[in-house]
């Protein structure tokens, strides 16, 4: 509450922030009790809980988030430092094995649950504040370890009574054939952006957008006037050339994650590519492709081999595909009911491998579930060696909003209440022997007449009211069977 300058004292009530969500206590009890079932379903697997910072250096999502993640950051500087509420765990996961796990004997199995911010439009089943429930599988890289991440995630769901609908993709497609394109990574990250608009029927405005991306912004022009004079200097001068301009135009490369010859060779990369209109609308062509194949395996596997024959692609993410496939069926699935969707991008641009989601049913409306495979993303934070990973993250409140309707459950909880004021020492010794043996019981701490109590302990859905008296002779009132009334003497 607050007094606004300049009125006539009336204090005017304070509104939470728009996109953010109270939490009542019924609401609270099921969510908690879905983390609990969530996170002992990871336990049985052998992945043990941890956590980490709200609060991350902003730097940490910058590296391989994404455009459209580093736009819903809740990011700011304070006290000289760039600092952000975490969008998201993986980041902070993967850093905290760089700071402190990267002795540890792999694989590691961890798992978390926590707050997260995005700055997103609110809508139903989204707010800018939510929670994950997820694991990570570090050190890990054949296809079981995607095909237990994928089992884990829908067998948490079943153990909630949801029968949840998994889609599963490989990134590996898209990225081969942007590799065999010289395309901008302001051009690539773009492209695969757009495959997952273009898969769930978005509108993409190529001719819009590709201006920009065929010019590029100011940074992107000096790399072009660097590249043309790359033909100018000989071999053995360049990696001195390039780094005696980066440092004539005032770019660190001491003192980060790389080594300033690391800098020197992805600069000079960067400078041998460009982004012609061409070479952007062929990449597009195939995403829209991509994008417009999904439905069951059997029928989409073939139609995949197909057209890597016809790009004269590798056939090894389809492999990938396949041998998760059949594990999973050991895992007890009906990999029939699953939807192949190689056009799932998902939007983060640390994904290496194996992508996937889960909704609420066949209709793809309410996502529950996604994760995937990203191999790169340790060492991109610092890790002294590659470290193969994957692992998924659940949305805590759409899964409690999905579960299946059930009754209200009425707490067992007792309400003891003095008949007068002598009886209160009476009543508190009666509530601490039975909390001592596990019950929840609420004392009536506003003296309250019998009739009172018995209309707040109904009202509360309580299971029973105990009334003291001076004497120390109490009576127990069963509020769900009324006419149930039993004398005892307190202490017995």
């Amino acid at each position: 509450m607050y007094e606004r300058p300049g009125s006539s004292g009336r204090r005017l009530q304070l509104e939470r922030l728009r996109g953010m969500a109270d939490v009542g206590p019924e609401a609270f009890a099921a969510r908690e009790a879905v983390r609990e079932a969530l996170l002992v379903r990871m336990e049985r697997h052998g992945y043990r809980q941890v956590d980490t910072p709200l609060i991350e250096p902003t730097e940490l999502f910058l590296r391989k988030s994404g455009g459209e993640r580093i736009a819903q950051m809740y990011a700011f500087r304070y006290r000289e430092r760039d600092i952000a509420l975490r969008p998201e765990h993986t980041a902070s996961v993967l850093r905290m094995y760089v700071d402190s796990l990267q002795a540890e004997p792999l694989p590691l199995r961890l798992s978390y649950a926590g707050p997260v911010f995005r700055y997103e439009k609110p809508q139903a089943g989204r707010t800018r504040q939510f929670t994950e429930v997820g694991c990570e599988l570090l050190g890990a890289d054949g296809p079981i370890a995607d095909a237990e991440m994928m089992h884990l995630a829908l067998d948490g769901l079943t153990a909630l009574g949801i029968q949840g609908h998994l889609v599963l993709g490989h990134v590996g497609l898209v990225l081969d054939f942007l590799d065999r394109l010289p395309l901008r990574q302001r051009a690539r990250d773009w492209l695969i952006w757009s495959m997952e608009r273009l898969r769930k029927r978005r509108e993409v405005d190529l001719e819009q957008d590709i201006a920009g991306l065929v010019s590029g912004d100011r940074l992107s022009s000096l790399f072009d006037e660097m590249g043309a004079a790359l033909s100018q200097v000989p071999g053995d001068q360049l990696e001195g050339w390039v780094l005696a301009v980066l440092q004539e135009i005032g770019i660190e490369t001491q003192g980060g994650t790389r080594t300033p010859e690391e800098i020197v060779a992805g600069v000079i990369a960067k400078m041998s590519r460009h982004s012609d209109e061409s070479h952007v609308r062929r990449a597009f062509e195939f995403i829209q492709e991509l994008a417009q194949i999904h439905g069951s395996p059997s029928d989409v596997v073939p139609e995949l081999r197909a057209l890597v024959r016809r790009h004269d692609l590798a056939d090894a993410p389809i492999d990938r595909i396949e041998h998760v496939l059949e594990l999973l069926t050991g895992f007890g699935h009906d990999v029939n009911t699953f939807e192949l969707s190689p056009g799932l991008g998902r939007g983060l641009h640390y994904y290496t491998g194996m992508l996937f989601e889960i909704y609420a049913g066949d209709e793809n409306q309410i996502q529950l579930v996604g994760g995937g495979r990203y191999d790169d993303l340790a060492q991109t934070l610092g890790a002294r060696h590659s470290l193969p990973a994957c692992g998924f993250t659940y949305g805590l409140e759409r899964i409690a909003d999905a579960l299946p309707a059930r009754h209200e459950s009425r707490r067992d909880v007792t309400l003891i209440a003095p008949a007068e004021p002598s009886a209160m020492v009476i009543a508190i010794r009666l509530a601490e022997q039975l909390r001592e043996r596990g019950q929840i019981v609420e004392l009536d701490v506003r003296g309250r007449s019998a009739s009172g109590n018995r209309r707040y302990a109904q009202h509360a859905g309580m299971s029973r009211l105990i009334i003291v008296n001076g004497d120390g002779t109490f009576s127990t009132e069963m509020l769900r069977h009324p006419e149930f009334v039993t004398k005892e003497t307190a202490g017995e």
